[in-house]
C-alpha cells in the first residue's frame, strides 16, 4: 500500500575520492535513480563530489536541505563513502542515509551491523526502490531494502530483478554537467583530438554472460539484459543536439552479445547520418566481421577485451571458456578495420607462474593488440569465488572491509616482486627467462624497491622513524 511521500527532497552523492585514479565518469546509477523519482514528482538533486571535492558535500547539504540522502557505495570507495555519511550526521543527526551499489549489495549485514551512520542500504539495483522508499511504502514491504528495528539489522527478501530497461526514464542528464567528463583518451582518431573532447558514458546493458571467477557482477545483476537500439540512440542523440557531445564510451562489461541488436544500433546511427564516436567493451566470441563492419561505419573508434590471460589452464581456473585461437583472430579483426584494439591483462591470477605469463606475451606479440590493459594482480571482492577460497585460505577476512584499505590484491601465491615483474614484461611484450633471478636481474628497479621496503620495515621495528629530511632517526 502506497502511503504519502516520506521523503520528498533527495539529495543523491557521488563520493569524493570514489574514482579508480583520476578517471571519472557521469554517476550514471544515481543519474538512473534520479529519473525515476523527477517521474513520480520528487525533487531530487545530483552531487557529483568527486568533480566537486570534500567542502562541497556540506555545502550542498546546507544550500539544498534534503529530507533523504542517497550515496553511491562501491567496495573500492566504500571509505569515502562512509566519510559522506559522517558529515550528513554531523549535519544534521536525524537526516536519514541509504547506500546503494555492489558493496552494501554484497556486505549488507556488515555496512550495517558497524556503520551507524548509515539508516539504510539498498540491495541491487536501486530504482523501483527508491522510488518506494520515498512513496511511503512500508519498510517492511520493499524488497532488497536493508535497515535497522529496534537496534537489530533487518534485510528484507530479495528483489526481482528489472528485466526490460526501456521502462527506466533515460538518466538525468539535467542534473549534472555533461561536459565536465572526458573521454580519458589521449590520442587523435579521424582527425579528432579525443583528449580535447567531452565524452558521455552510456549504458547499453547490465550484467554479464560470463561467470569469471573473479567478477562480482552476476552478483549484482544477476543476468545480461539490454536496452533497445532505439533507447540509446534516443539518448545519445539528446546528448549530441543539447550538449554537443559527440563522442560516448559503453563500459558494459559486453556490448555485442546480441548480434542483430548490435547492428541495429550501427545501422540507426548511419541512417540518421549521426556524425559521432564511440568506443566498447565487450568479448572476443561476441564480434565478426559483419559487426566489426558496422561498428566501424557508425563511428567505433575502440573495442576492449576483457582477455585476462592466454594460458589455457588459468582460463578453465578463471572460468572463461574461451579459445585462444578466437580471442587472436577478433584483435586481428579488429585491427583490419582500423579500430584500436585494447586487450585487458590481469597478472597474477590464481596458478599465474612464468610460463603462463609467457603464454600471454606471446599471443600479445601475436595478435598486436593497439594498446594493454594490465591489472597489476588479482583484486578480490566480496561475493566472487576467488574471495571465497582466499577466506578459506586465511589469506583474507571479512573484516578487512572495516578497515582504511581501498582494495587487496591476491598475493598468496605470487609475491609484489613478481607481479610488478610480470607486469612490466606484459608492457615491454617480452617474454621472461624461466630462471627467475635474472629475470630480478633485468628489472632490477622493482628488486632494489622491495630491498628498500624491506630494509624501512626493519628500522622501525627495531625503533627508527623518518625525519623531515631522507635519514631516519631514532624514535623517542
Amino acid at each position: 500500500m502506497v502511503m504519502s511521500l516520506r521523503y520528498k527532497k533527495v539529495l543523491l552523492i557521488n563520493p569524493p575520492e570514489s574514482g579508480q585514479g583520476s578517471a571519472t565518469a557521469a554517476p550514471l546509477g544515481l543519474m538512473y535513480i534520479a529519473a525515476v523519482l523527477q517521474k513520480a514528482g520528487i525533487e531530487v538533486r545530483i552531487l557529483d563530489a568527486f568533480l566537486e571535492g570534500w567542502p562541497s558535500v556540506k555545502a550542498a547539504l546546507e544550500a539544498y536541505g534534503p529530507d533523504l540522502v542517497g550515496v553511491a557505495c562501491q567496495t573500492y570507495a566504500r571509505v569515502p563513502a562512509v566519510k559522506v555519511a559522517g558529515i550528513v550526521k554531523e549535519y544534521q543527526p536525524g537526516l536519514p542515509v541509504i547506500f546503494g551499489g555492489h558493496h552494501p549489495t554484497l556486505m549488507p549485514r556488515q555496512v550495517l551491523g558497524h556503520y551507524t551512520h548509515v539508516d539504510f542500504i539498498c540491495i541491487g539495483e536501486g530504482e523501483p526502490l527508491m522510488l518506494e522508499l520515498c512513496q511511503g511504502v512500508p519498510l517492511a514491504d520493499i524488497a532488497g531494502l536493508g535497515y535497522r528495528k529496534e537496534g537489530a539489522c533487518v534485510i528484507n527478501q530479495l528483489r526481482t530483478e528489472l528485466t526490460n530497461l526501456d521502462e527506466l526514464p533515460m538518466p538525468a542528464w539535467d542534473l549534472v554537467d555533461p561536459r565536465r567528463y572526458g573521454t580519458n583518451c589521449d590520442y587523435v582518431f579521424d582527425g579528432v583530438d579525443l583528449s580535447r573532447e567531452p565524452g558521455a558514458n552510456i549504458t547499453y546493458s547490465r550484467g554479464c554472460i560470463g561467470r569469471c571467477n573473479f567478477c562480482s557482477s552476476y552478483q549484482m545483476w544477476k543476468k545480461w539484459k539490454f536496452r533497445s537500439p532505439q533507447n540509446v540512440i534516443a539518448e545519445m542523440e539528446l546528448l549530441n543536439k543539447k550538449y554537443g557531445i559527440r563522442c560516448f564510451q559503453f563500459n558494459d562489461d559486453c556490448f555485442s552479445v546480441n548480434k542483430q541488436a548490435t547492428l541495429d544500433f550501427c545501422r540507426l546511427i548511419t541512417e540518421r547520418g549521426m556524425k559521432i564516436y564511440f568506443s566498447i567493451v565487450t568479448r572476443t566470441d561476441c564480434v565478426d566481421e559483419e559487426i566489426l563492419r558496422a561498428l566501424k561505419a557508425a563511428g567505433c573508434y575502440a573495442i576492449s577485451f576483457g582477455i585476462e590471460t592466454a594460458s589455457p589452464r588459468l582460463l578453465k581456473i578463471i572460468h572463461k571458456p574461451i579459445k585462444i585461437e578466437r580471442s587472436l583472430e577478433a584483435i586481428r579483426l579488429v585491427n583490419t578495420f582500423g579500430i584500436r584494439s585494447l586487450a585487458l591483462i590481469i597478472a597474477g591470477n590464481v596458478g599465474e607462474t612464468i610460463e603462463s605469463i609467457n603464454e600471454t606475451i606471446d599471443f600479445l606479440q601475436k595478435a598486436q593488440p593497439t594498446a594493454i590493459g594490465v591489472a597489476n594482480g588479482l583484486m578480490l571482492f566480496p561475493g566472487t569465488e576467488v574471495y571465497r577460497n582466499a577466506v578459506k585460505q586465511g589469506f583474507i577476512s571479512d573484516d578487512f572491509w572495516l578497515s582504511d584499505y581501498n582494495w587487496k590484491v591476491y598475493t598468496a601465491e605470487v609475491s609484489r616482486l613478481r607481479l610488478n615483474i610480470y607486469v612490466a614484461a606484459i608492457h615491454a611484450r617480452r617474454k621472461l627467462f624461466t630462471f627467475f633471478p635474472l629475470n630480478a636481474l633485468q628489472y632490477h628497479r622493482f628488486f632494489s624497491r622491495e630491498v628498500g621496503i624491506a630494509a624501512m620495515g626493519l628500522l622501525g621495528r627495531l625503533g627508527w622513524r623518518r625525519g623531515n629530511g631522507d635519514k631516519p632517526k631514532l624514535a623517542k
